[in-house]
């Protein structure tokens, strides 16, 4: 972050130095997307997009009206994402409820006809008076245990996404809540890992929607192989945590098997061979991949308090520097040391700044690094972000 009146002074000369025009709000806004990665309210994935755009913005060097305005839409696009997507994956949860409901209303409908055309021929049946009461509770018995099966199916549906079948986010909070309190009575471990289909909405984009359905319907499925594998697999779950977002736990013994799986799983979604068939069922179009990237982490007893958000963000951490590596990786966070998080690799960055921008000067324009007091910053070749 900019701490002082010279390193401001330095950065707006490499502005100059860059080709940035000596427009407040361009200015303004190149400051303010360098400084993004420094809000804590702000997500990794967010920031990896806003690092991103920043570079593209350099790269180009067009710094028109219509430029601004594309840039100013897309960081609003990149900050509403994730409550679009959230919002999206309830109301999916939400009609797919409403339609099940609606099947079993209309069943149900059928079967209280039925009681009712029952007891009204018992009743009516005059010559059968010894058995009437024993047949009459045999049908209201029979409705009860239809409308007893009815509650389970709701509680089911309650806690199943829609599209997939595996456990939906509700789900997932309900057995976290215990497994972590079962970690913290007793000891009993626990490993997260959160996955994250790599360029989805690329793909989406592609191929549509329906495509895109299907693909996470695999991707759930193999999720659900990689944990049968466990010997105890009702000590895990595998949940659609909201859009193309997954996430695989394991509580007890076998949690430290979790990366080991996961980083199975990873390799076999990328080896499967995506088919596209039109309405007669011909194959249209074969050899379609796609990748996932993973973060891992296990509860740590270091921490004191604020267990389930710990665990959470140490995988959100891995899972950010599995995105930022390059994709298609399965990244563990190891407890009790600093990540070390990296946007675009160096010698590619900075090929596409003009040639006057040396290495330290694009790392500083990114907000990569900070800016040096009295020394330039020494830096690490990182894997490039595609």
């Amino acid at each position: 972050m900019v701490e002082s009146i010279d390193q401001y002074r330095q950065l707006l000369q490499l502005f100059d130095k860059a080709g940035v025009p000596r427009d407040m709000r361009w200015r303004s806004l190149l400051l303010f997307l360098r400084e993004i990665k420094d809000y804590p309210h702000i997500s990794d994935v967010q920031k990896i997009t806003v690092q991103n755009l920043l570079t593209a913005i350099f790269a180009s060097r067009d710094y028109s009206e219509e430029n601004l305005h594309k840039i100013l839409a897309a960081y609003q696009d990149c900050m509403v994402a994730p409550y679009r997507k959230k919002t999206e994956s309830m109301l999916q949860e939400l009609a797919g409820m409403v339609r099940e409901f609606q099947k079993l209303l209309s069943t149900r409908s059928g079967d209280l006809d039925t009681l009712e055309e029952t007891a009204v021929s018992i009743v009516e049946d005059v010559f059968s008076t010894a058995d009437k009461p024993y047949r009459l509770h045999e049908s209201f018995a029979r409705v009860k245990e239809l409308l007893a099966d009815d509650i389970r199916s709701l509680e089911n549906l309650a806690a199943s996404d829609a599209l997939t079948g595996i456990a939906n986010r509700r789900a997932f909070d309900e057995f976290m809540e215990k497994a972590v309190q079962a970690w913290r009575d007793n000891g009993r471990p626990l490993c997260l890992a959160m996955l994250d289909i790599d360029l989805f909405k690329r793909f989406n984009d592609e191929h549509g929607h329906r495509i895109g359905d299907q693909v996470l319907v695999v991707v759930a499925k193999q999720l659900t192989k990689g944990i049968r594998t466990l010997i105890r697999p009702g000590d895990a779950l595998v949940a659609r945590y909201g859009g193309e977002e997954f996430v695989m736990v394991v509580s007890g013994d076998e949690a430290s098997r979790l990366p080991e799986i996961v980083e199975q799983v990873r390799q076999s979604i990328k080896q499967f061979n995506f088919l596209i068939r039109d309405a007669d069922g011909n194959v249209v179009e074969s050899g379609l991949h796609i990748t996932v990237s993973a973060g891992i982490s296990a509860a740590d007893p270091e921490w004191r308090g604020a267990w389930l958000e710990n665990i959470t963000d140490c995988a959100d951490k891995a899972l950010y520097y599995a995105k930022n590596n390059g994709r298609d990786l399965a990244v563990e966070y190891l407890n009790n040391e600093k990540p070390t998080f990296r946007i675009v690799a160096r010698s590619s960055l900075v090929r596409k700044f003009p040639a006057a921008i040396t290495e330290n000067d694009a790392c500083i324009l990114t907000g990569e690094c900070p800016l040096p007091s009295d020394q330039q910053p020494t830096l690490q070749p990182a894997a490039q972000t595609s």
